[in-house]
């Protein structure tokens, strides 16, 4: 495959969708069974029967929980989650993995269904059952969710709703407090509830001068995004997780991508996702174990292992 410009790479989200986003009134996909344990090399998938040995670890999000990867297939056994709990289960907590994530997951669809088939009818329902069946027994909750409320609004190739993007942020805002109260209440006061912020996949672009119609704006929401992701998390009693560190958001040292110099926050994007290479904004290996890392020292500071 020809290597691609971070240009080719942002034209190409309207197609990268179908795994991150998609088409909100597509038929809902059926979770494939079984839950994950804390090895890396055993898979994880959406279920709601929660496991009955060791502590839990419920994880719920869109397509960077359950391991998206550019073509449309999920390596679950790959993803955060599973990276996260083995880092964990090397510090000592003996965590079994049930991971809900559903690609394409908006807050609008985790509260109500649609996209994945869940027994309880979505993905929100299906945590609290778990984690009601768990009976106290959960030592972390984790979730990912409202990029693809502002990813939907890549309307082709060269231009971003900005109309769209600003109602996804209001979306946002008007759904997370009730997901992470809901959260809190089934998990209880005692069970750390890690809540992810994202990283920006605008400033590579931005930092190229792409002539995308919308790309500023688009950039501006996802930092708005996380904003409003941090006070629904405070308001709920949960913990945000900031990825602007790892991700090098705040840093502007220049550095070489495909033979230009660009700010390191938009080269790290092209290290830690596949935007630059295959014009799919998931994370590669190096990304999946970086959110990995960032989890599991979260959770650690709260408490966990």
């Amino acid at each position: 495959m020809r290597r691609r410009t971070p240009l080719a790479a942002l034209a190409a989200l309207s197609l990268v969708l179908a795994g991150c986003g998609g088409d909100p009134e597509s038929s809902p996909t059926s979770p494939a069974p079984a839950s994950s344990a804390t090895s890396p090399d055993e898979s994880a998938s959406p279920s709601s029967s929660a496991p009955s040995s060791s502590t839990l670890y419920v994880a719920l999000g869109d397509s960077l929980a359950a391991g998206y990867q550019p073509g449309g297939t999920e390596l679950r056994d790959t993803a955060y989650p599973a990276l996260a709990a083995s880092r964990l289960a090397g510090e000592g907590a003996e965590l079994t993995t049930e991971n809900l994530s559903c690609s394409g997951e908006t807050t609008t669809s985790l509260i109500e269904g649609g996209r994945c088939e869940y027994p309880e009818g979505s993905q929100l329902g299906a945590a609290e059952a778990v984690l009601e069946a768990a009976d106290g027994d959960v030592a972390l909750v984790t979730i990912d969710i409202g990029g693809n409320d502002l990813l939907r609004c890549v309307r082709d190739s060269a231009t971003i709703d900005t109309d769209c993007v600003a109602e996804g942020v209001d979306t946002v805002e008007t759904n997370l407090p009730g997901i992470l109260d809901r959260l809190r209440a089934a998990a209880g006061d005692d069970v750390p509830v890690l809540v992810l912020g994202y990283y920006n996949p605008w400033l590579a672009a931005q930092a190229l001068d792409q002539p995308v119609e919308g790309v500023a704006e688009a950039a501006t929401a996802y930092t708005q995004l996380s904003d409003t992701i941090e006070a629904a998390a405070a308001e709920s009693g949960t913990t945000f997780v900031s990825l602007d560190e790892a991700f090098a958001t705040t840093d502007s040292t220049p550095t070489e991508v495909g033979g230009r110099t660009i700010p390191e926050n938009a080269a790290r994007i092209c290290t830690l996702t596949n935007l630059c290479t295959a014009g799919d904004i998931h994370f590669t290996d190096e990304g999946a174990a970086t959110v990995g890392r960032v989890v599991a020292e979260a959770a650690q500071e709260q408490g966990v292992a």
